[in-house]
């Protein structure tokens, strides 16, 4: 065995010591040599496939590194001929790093060309093709940044909340079976992305259509809810919360998303195992969960945003509503369930949270669409409210509570 490797060692070293007598006069020969006969004829020429993530750029034109080298050798050296593709790496410690030392421009698709908002593919594999990267994963980033994309698709395996532009809305944490965890692949960075108080793209595939880069979003906060695995276990899932913003940069947020975020830094919960993720629960245990966190609030008033209580509410008042509408008079709820298999109901609070409304299922109460269209957009919101109110609070006493 160690007889075998040494010449390999003694090659791979001898071929990084080759390429480093390039000339920037063969590496620009090389590029108009490109230029001129086309990127496939001079792929298939010296017998290289397309580059995956880095190219260099000239003239607004991208380049393939590895192959670009190997061109640029063989007209170094004509009479040791360009190298071939087992000759020397391609990546950041080879082709890349020598073209970079040669002070030429070197990066991935990415870098040159970020996404804009609204960019439209049709799959994810084109969204692949245009920026390299991961084609399957929710949650990645492109070579080359650290901005963090978050792909979700209305047609795929997880529950998410469709998103709107106009107000928070939930995110299922990755991780398809078993248990999820905040500290590992897709979840990690959107962690970090929450810590740092960055904004991540999110793009978003409705059923039946494209995914297209629908809004900068920041990462307002995540609590732990109950859920089911692919492999039809039960087992506590993450729920981010993201929220639409007008771009990267933060001067640009609105004053209460930057709040949200500093609420979020101070109420973040990290434990899974507790009443608003377990199979089954109690009206009571999720009580004393939410009154055991207590509830704070701004120097301004306004309740301070905490997920992991706000989880426990919704979930003790669909508890409570027993997957029935509590709206008085409430003329019908959808026959379909949703995508869990669940009720479709809204869990919404009577009186806003910005209000002075509090974060407690006394003030909360579980509508169906209609009932929920009807208390936010009916001509009589006002009285409306009043009587929501007395609902809820009567349907929390009548627990017991």
């Amino acid at each position: 065995m160690h007889c075998w490797l040494e010449p390999q060692l003694s090659r791979k070293a001898h071929t990084v010591t080759r390429l480093s007598d390039l000339s920037n006069a063969a590496v620009a020969a090389a590029i108009s040599e490109f230029q001129d006969v086309g990127r496939e004829a001079f792929l298939s020429k010296y017998g290289f496939g397309a580059s995956r993530d880095y190219f260099l750029i000239h003239d607004n034109l991208l380049v393939d590194t590895k192959p670009l080298v190997a061109a640029a050798y063989g007209i170094r050296h004509p009479d040791r001929g360009p190298l071939k593709p087992g000759d020397f790496s391609g990546g950041i410690g080879g082709a890349v790093a020598v073209l970079r030392r040669m002070d030429f421009r070197v990066g991935t698709r990415a870098e040159f060309y970020p996404p804009r908002l609204g960019a439209e593919f049709g799959s994810r594999t084109q969204v692949y093709e245009a920026f390299g990267g991961d084609k399957v994963a929710g949650i990645v980033c492109f070579p080359g940044e650290t901005v963090v994309n978050v792909f979700s698709d209305a047609d795929g395996p997880y529950a998410d909340d469709p998103p709107t532009l106009t107000a928070p809305f939930g995110y299922r944490g990755q991780g398809l079976s078993g248990p999820q965890r905040v500290h590992t692949g897709g979840n990690l960075r959107l962690e970090r992305a929450r810590v740092n108080g960055e904004a991540v793209r999110f793009w978003y595939r409705p059923r039946g259509g494209s995914f297209t880069f629908l809004t900068w979003a920041v990462v307002l906060g995540r609590s732990w809810i109950a859920g089911v695995g692919a492999d039809g276990v039960s087992r506590p899932e993450l729920d981010w919360q993201l929220e639409p913003v007008p771009g990267p940069a933060p001067d640009e947020w609105p004053a209460e998303v930057v709040a949200s975020l500093q609420d979020s830094a101070i109420t973040t919960d990290d434990d899974a195992n507790v009443p608003e993720a377990a199979p089954t629960t109690t009206y009571v245990e999720l009580i004393d969960r939410i009154e055991g966190r207590g509830q704070s609030r701004r120097p301004t008033g306004v309740v301070r945003t905490d997920y992991a209580r706000s989880a426990a509410a919704r979930r003790a008042v669909l508890v409570r509503s027993k997957g029935l509408c509590e709206g008085p008079g409430c003329t019908g709820m959808p026959s379909e369930p949703n995508r869990g298999g669940e009720p479709i109901l809204d869990v919404d609070h009577v009186q806003d949270l910005a209000r002075g409304g509090e974060d407690h299922p006394r003030n909360m109460i579980a509508l169906c669409p209609n009932c929920h269209a009807v208390k936010t957009r009916g001509a009589n919101e006002a009285q409306r409210r009043r009587v929501l109110g007395r609902v809820a609070q009567a349907a929390h006493a009548a627990m017991g509570l």
